[in-house]
């Protein structure tokens, strides 16, 4: 019963995703029941997904390491550095001004391979992002938190980046345990179930994100609408300087440079994050879902027709 309920997920992950932040805005007494569950759901959700990966790829992408390297600076680095220098002259709100920081400083979603297949463009490049990014993570959102930000943390640098290290490597650590037991033939025989995990986990996540949200929306309209434009801006513009910085790679590689550059894994840095960056963090983490659930369907067709003209 349960392969049936998985592959059911699977074949409708779009409606069922963008479903469960719906779901956790309209019943935001299971958002509440389900908050405790976000930092799991994170674990899992990346775990699951680095169980689906094509390690040969990431190899290969590997023996281009400067390509690579420049790439995952312009993720980790130079976006947030102009994000930084962008939300400072505007003078926006100290909460929401480091929620983008921080937005911008985040590694790919952990479903940007699935979503470059979606667009038609380079899932092995996304995938490299997505790996290189995450495990580089721990070095670069020190920096971004302590040095650019010069947050008021309650813990040192040590211990912060021990934090930011062991919410990182356990799923690594639990992926390859896994893959080591079971086999990868098991592995992808089981593929589609695997798929359909990751749906649950991410829309755990979905539901469990939109906590407080509701009752925000109706006692401050405006700070939400706020936030929710900003996270469609940054989402757009960090595609659109992404996919520009990297047109030497080609139509098809520019593109997904740009998806990665805008698709975030905000739910990672509020894990990581965890009260460190403000209460406005979980709104603007909530908020964000929005743009990377929405923007597929809107962008299809424009990712289609540039792919053709490159063509």
């Amino acid at each position: 019963m349960l392969t049936p309920f998985l592959a059911f997920l699977n074949r409708h992950a779009r409606p069922i995703l963008a479903g469960g932040i719906f779901a956790g805005l309209a019943l935001p007494d299971l958002a509440a029941l389900l908050r405790p569950l976000v930092e799991a759901a994170v674990v899992a959700s990346l775990s699951l997904s680095l169980l689906r990966i094509d390690w040969p790829t990431v190899v290969a992408w590997g023996r281009r390491p400067l390509r690579a390297a420049v790439a995952v600076g312009w993720i980790l680095l130079l976006a947030p550095l102009l994000t930084f220098g962008v939300v400072t002259v505007l003078g926006l709100p100290p909460g929401l001004a480091v929620a983008l920081v921080f937005a911008a400083a985040a590694p790919p979603v952990t479903a940007a391979p699935a979503f470059a297949l979606l667009l038609g463009l380079d899932a092995a490049l996304a995938l490299v992002l997505l790996v290189a990014g995450t495990a580089i993570l721990p070095l670069t959102l020190g920096m971004v938190a302590f040095w650019l930000l010069d947050l008021e943390l309650s813990i040192g640098l040590g211990p912060f980046l021990l934090r930011v290290t062991i919410y990182i490597a356990l799923p690594f650590a639990i992926s390859e345990t896994t893959r080591r037991f079971v086999g990868r033939d098991w592995l992808d025989a089981r593929a589609t179930g695997i798929n359909g995990l990751i749906v649950l986990a991410l829309v755990v996540f979905a539901v469990a994100i939109m906590d407080g949200v509701t009752a925000r929306l109706l006692a401050d309209p405006w700070t939400v609408a706020g936030f929710t434009a900003a996270a469609f801006i940054l989402n757009l513009v960090l595609q659109a300087i992404g996919a520009a910085a990297f047109f030497w790679l080609g139509w098809r590689g520019a593109l997904t440079m740009g998806l990665a550059s805008g698709y975030r894994n905000m739910a990672i840095m509020l894990v990581l994050t965890a009260g460190m960056a403000g209460p406005d963090m979980w709104l603007y983490v909530a908020i964000a879902q929005l743009p990377i659930f929405v923007m597929p369907m809107l962008t299809s067709p424009l990712y289609r027709r540039l792919l053709a003209a490159g063509t």
